[in-house]
Parts: C-alpha cells; sequence; structure tokens
C-alpha cells in the first residue's frame, strides 16, 4: 500500500526520496520501495522518518496492507498459481495509484507556479 501519508509529509517539507534515505542510511530506491508500500517500514524507521520529518508518528504511519503476488493453488496440490491477469489486475491497481500520486503532485508544483 503505498503510504500516502508519508509521502505527501515528505513533499510538504521539502525532502526529495534521496534526502530522506540517506538520513535513514539507505539508497533512495530502497527508501522509495518503502513508500510504495512493497518493503515494509520497521518501528525503527518509523520513528527515524518522524524525527526527520519534524511530526508525530501517528500523523504519518499507516499499516501494511498484505499484497501477496502469489496466489494459492488448491491445498492438495501444494502449489503456487500466479497467472497473467492477477499480475496484470494488481499491475494496473499500482499504476492507478502511482498516476494518482503524480497528478497530485503536479497539481502542487503547478499552484507554486
Amino acid at each position: 500500500m503505498i503510504k500516502k501519508k508519508l509521502t505527501l509529509k515528505r513533499i510538504e517539507k521539502n525532502f526529495t526520496q534521496e534526502e530522506i534515505g540517506y538520513q535513514l542510511g539507505i539508497s533512495q530506491s530502497q527508501y522509495s520501495r518503502r513508500e510504495r508500500g512493497t518493503t515494509k517500514i520497521t518501528a525503527s524507521e518509523w520513528n527515524k522518518l518522524a524525527k526527520i520529518l519534524d511530526s508525530d508518528v501517528a500523523l504519518i504511519y499507516e499499516p501494511d496492507e498484505n499484497i501477496d503476488l502469489i496466489y494459492q493453488n488448491e491445498k492438495n496440490n501444494g502449489g503456487n498459481l500466479h497467472t497473467e491477469k492477477d499480475s496484470s489486475d494488481f499491475t494496473f491497481i499500482i499504476m492507478k495509484k502511482y498516476i494518482e500520486k503524480l497528478e497530485h503532485e503536479n497539481k502542487k508544483l503547478k499552484s507554486k507556479l
């Protein structure tokens, strides 16, 4: 799940993902995965993020959703089933959320101009 509160607070404070990643001791791409929700943010990272963003953890925290890309086949089979349709549905949802985020950022930047 995309961490909207965290992303908005980061943008509000005029930090780049690279700057936040540096302060956390991770790369920009590692931080990006946390913001997108593909990598879990640890409790200590939430506390560090709150400090970096001069915010209360409660104002930026969003719980993780369990998004499984691998779908279980029938139990007696014990195998995993991952179909092309499942993958494209998931990709569509993620891309839609990403587009919404970009539209929001675009609107914010236009208002600054």
